[in-house]
C-alpha cells in the first residue's frame, strides 16, 4: 500500500511539474519583451492572471499578447522573472489540486488536507525567495510575521527566511558607498570592516571608526536594491488576484498593500534616522533603556551611520541565564520587566514605536545596576498620535476592570465598527476579547500568550465586526512577538506594576 501510494505521488509531481513547465515557457516570453513596467502590468495582468490558474490558457494568451507586447511594452527582467515563477507555482499548485479532487471523485478516498497542499507550495515558495532574493526574500519576511492573515503551513515555513541571507561582496559595499558619500568616503573613517557585523536582505551592518575615533555602524542599503524592489512590488501586485483561490480567507489587498509599504518604509533612510532621533531622546533619561545616536554629517543616501553597540544578543543572553541560577534568574527578569515596560511606554507615552520587535533588534549591555537593553533597527516605525494613546490606555483600563460595557465604547473610539452600526455586537466581541486576554494575563503558569493574541485577533471571524483598524492588528502582532519570548523563558513579571505608569501618563494626555 504503501509503495503504491509513493508512486502515485511520484506520478502526481510529475504531472504537476509538466503543468509548471508549461507556466514557465509563458514566463519565459514574458521576460523577452521591452521596458515599460507600469505598462506592462495595466495590458497584460488581465490576461497573465487570469490564466495563472490554468497553465496552458497562461501560454497561449501570453503567445497572442507577445507581438504587441514587444512592440508597446517593456517588463525588466527582474519583473518578468518573477511573474513567470509565480505562475509557474501557481499553475503547480493547483494542478495538484485538481488531480487530487479528481480521485477523490473516482475512488471515495478521503481528498488529502488543505494544509498538505500548502505545506508542499509554501516551501517552494520560500525556495524561490531565496533564490530570487532582494524584494522578493524581504516580503517572504515580513508574510512570515502574519499569523493573523496566512495559513499556518506559510508562517512556518516562510519563518525560515529570517537567518538565510549572505552577506553582499565586497565591490558591492564600495559601490554603494561611492554613491552614497563620493569616492572619498574612506576619509571620513579611520577603519572599516569588510566583514558584516549583520546582513538582511535589502541591507547590511559593517563595524567602522570615525576619523574623530567614535565608533560607529554603517547600514548601507544593497546597490540596486531600489530597482528590485519596485518590480518585485509590481509582480505581486500583478500576480494577486491569481492568489484569490490559493488563499481563499486573505485579505490579498490588505495584505499587499501592507507588504508594500513595509518594505518601502524599510529603504527610506531618513525616515528610519528620525525614527531614531526621537526614541533616543525619549529614552535620554532612562538608564536601562539605550538607543543609538546617528550622525547624520556621515551618512548619505542609502546610508546609516549610528552609535556602535557592544553587547550580546538578546536570545544568547536569554539563554544564558539559564545556567546561571538564581543570579541569572533575576538578570533575566530585570531584562524582561525593561523590554516591557518599554514598549508599553513606546505605545502609550512617546506615541512612536517599533513595529518589528524581532529578537535580533536588541542587545543586552552590562551596566552597574544590572543589565541593560539596546534597541536597533528602526526601519519598522508607527506612531499613535495623542487621541489614540489614550483611546488604548482607556481599553487596557477597562480591561483590567473587567468592564464589558466601556470596552465597546473604547471599540468603538479606536475605530472598530459592527455590522448593524450598533453596540451590541462590539459588547460581543468584548466579552470575548475579556476572555482571551484574562488567561493570557496570567504569567505565572505555562500559557502560550502569543496564541491568546492571535485568538483575539481570529474573534473578528466569529463575531459581527464589520472593521478593525489596522494598528490595533499591528499592536497585536508586536505584543504577540513579545509573548512568544515570555512564553519561551517564563520571567517572573508584575504585568499591572510595568502597564501602570505609561496608562497614567496616557491618560493625562490633553
Amino acid at each position: 500500500m504503501r509503495r503504491e501510494s509513493a508512486e502515485r505521488n511520484e506520478r502526481d509531481e510529475a504531472w504537476a511539474d509538466g503543468a509548471e513547465r508549461v507556466a514557465e515557457l509563458a514566463g519565459s516570453l514574458l521576460r523577452n519583451v521591452g521596458r515599460h513596467v507600469r505598462e506592462l502590468v495595466e495590458d497584460v495582468a488581465d490576461d497573465s492572471l487570469d490564466v495563472a490558474s490554468e497553465a496552458e490558457t497562461l501560454y497561449e494568451s501570453a503567445r497572442e499578447r507577445l507581438s504587441e507586447a514587444r512592440e508597446a511594452v517593456g517588463a525588466t527582467p527582474r519583473l518578468s522573472r518573477v511573474v513567470g515563477e509565480g505562475a509557474a507555482l501557481l499553475a503547480r499548485h493547483r494542478a495538484l489540486r485538481a488531480l487530487r479532487a479528481a480521485r477523490r471523485e473516482l475512488t471515495g478516498r478521503p481528498e488529502r488536507a488543505r494544509d498538505d497542499l500548502h505545506r508542499h507550495t509554501a516551501r517552494r515558495l520560500r525556495l524561490l525567495c531565496e533564490e530570487l532574493r532582494g524584494g522578493i526574500l524581504k516580503l517572504g519576511q515580513f508574510a512570515s510575521t502574519r499569523a493573523d492573515l496566512l495559513p499556518a503551513p506559510y508562517v512556518a515555513e516562510l519563518s525560515k527566511l529570517q537567518d538565510r541571507v549572505p552577506a553582499l561582496p565586497a565591490e558591492a559595499v564600495v559601490e554603494r558607498l561611492d554613491a552614497a558619500l563620493g569616492p572619498d568616503w574612506g576619509e571620513r573613517f579611520t577603519s572599516f570592516e569588510p566583514a558584516p557585523l549583520a546582513a538582511a536582505s535589502l541591507a547590511q551592518v559593517h563595524g567602522a571608526t570615525l576619523a574623530d575615533g567614535t565608533p560607529v555602524a554603517v547600514k548601507l542599503l544593497v546597490p540596486g536594491i531600489e530597482a528590485c524592489v519596485e518590480a518585485d512590488l509590481a509582480a505581486l501586485r500583478v500576480l494577486a488576484p491569481a492568489l484569490r483561490g490559493l488563499l481563499h480567507r486573505v485579505d490579498l489587498e490588505t495584505l499587499v498593500a501592507e507588504l508594500s509599504r513595509a518594505v518601502e518604509r524599510e529603504l527610506d533612510f531618513e525616515a528610519e534616522a528620525r525614527a531614531a532621533h526621537e526614541l533616543h531622546a525619549a529614552f535620554a533619561d532612562d538608564p536601562d533603556v539605550i538607543v543609538p545616536e546617528v550622525h547624520d554629517d556621515a551618512s548619505g543616501p542609502g546610508v546609516l551611520v549610528m552609535e556602535r553597540i557592544d553587547g550580546e544578543r538578546l536570545i544568547d543572553f536569554l539563554d544564558g541565564c539559564a545556567a546561571r541560577g538564581e543570579a541569572g534568574a533575576r538578570d533575566r527578569d530585570r531584562v524582561f520587566a525593561t523590554l516591557v515596560r518599554c514598549f508599553c511606554e513606546q505605545v502609550l507615552v512617546h506615541g512612536v514605536f517599533q513595529g518589528d520587535p524581532h529578537p535580533g533588534n536588541f542587545l543586552v549591555v552590562p551596566g552597574e545596576r544590572g543589565p541593560r537593553l539596546a534597541l536597533l533597527d528602526f526601519g519598522c516605525i508607527e506612531r499613535h498620535d495623542a487621541p489614540t494613546r489614550t483611546a488604548y490606555a482607556s481599553l487596557a483600563m477597562a480591561v483590567l476592570a473587567r468592564d464589558r460595557a466601556r470596552m465597546a465604547a473604547c471599540f468603538e473610539a479606536l475605530g472598530f465598527r459592527s455590522r448593524d452600526g450598533g453596540t451590541a455586537g462590539l459588547e460581543a466581541y468584548a466579552e470575548l476579547f475579556l476572555a482571551a486576554f484574562r488567561e493570557g494575563m496570567r504569567l505565572d503558569v505555562d500559557v502560550d500568550h502569543a496564541a491568546h493574541v492571535r485568538r483575539i485577533l481570529d474573534l473578528t471571524e466569529e463575531n459581527p465586526i464589520a472593521e478593525i483598524p489596522g494598528h490595533f492588528v499591528l499592536l497585536g502582532r508586536v505584543f504577540a512577538s513579545l509573548g512568544g519570548l515570555i512564553v519561551r523563558y517564563r520571567p517572573d513579571l508584575r504585568l499591572s506594576a510595568l502597564l501602570r505608569p505609561g496608562l497614567a501618563a496616557a491618560l493625562r494626555t490633553p
